[in-house]
């Protein structure tokens, strides 16, 4: 009797071992030929399954952004204060420190080995950086759009600051320091009537 394959569980396991790949090799220096080798199926399968090897950064990237949103969703909504929400993505950043370096040190590589307009004029990436700031709103209960988006620019940033291990600040202190600022600023310019509702 044939072996039955879930083949979106086989694919989504692929990408999580070519994010491992490319974060240790790099996007441009590992070729579709190397990445079904590492991978451990054919250059046929490969191409069953991710018909470029943009199609097949592009589709880790929205497997990662559903994980992480799936779990930054559980983390930091649970909080029952704007503070507490604060606190928990604050933890949540540090207990994936090695996760988001990772995952940073790949966005850069990808980013410097390919041309400015197939990222800016990608659809997935596109969609992938709105889901992000999706969550963000929605675990942190708001609603001003330029205020996520710089969220996001200063969690980016404090990522960023680790890639190298060059950094003379630890991580968690710079995201000790990121939370006291947000909250700081988030409770004294919130709105009376958004500030009950969250705390």
């Amino acid at each position: 009797m044939p072996k039955i394959v879930d083949s979106d569980q086989y694919r989504k396991e692929l990408l999580r071992k070519a994010f491992d790949l490319l974060a240790e090799k790099g996007y441009a220096k590992v070729t579709t030929r190397q990445l079904s080798k590492e991978l451990g199926i054919s250059t046929g399968a490969m191409y069953h399954y991710f018909p470029s090897k943009q199609a097949l950064f592009e589709q880790m990237v929205e497997e990662l952004c559903q994980q992480d949103m799936i779990a930054l969703r559980e983390k930091v909504a649970a909080g029952n204060t704007l503070a507490d929400r604060l606190k928990r993505l604050g933890q949540f950043l540090i207990d994936n420190e090695t996760y988001l370096v990772k995952q940073i040190t790949v966005w850069v590589d990808f980013c410097t080995n390919v041309e400015a307009d197939e990222i800016l004029n990608n659809a997935v990436f596109d969609q992938v950086e709105d889901r992000y700031w999706d969550t963000i709103a929605q675990a942190l209960n708001l609603h001003d759009r330029t205020l996520i988006q710089f969220i996001w620019t200063l969690i980016s940033g404090v990522v960023l600051e680790q890639v190298g291990g060059f950094s003379r600040i630890s991580f968690a202190e710079q995201v000790h320091l990121l939370v006291d600022m947000l909250t700081v600023y988030l409770e004294a310019g919130l709105p009376d009537e958004l500030s009950s509702k969250t705390g």
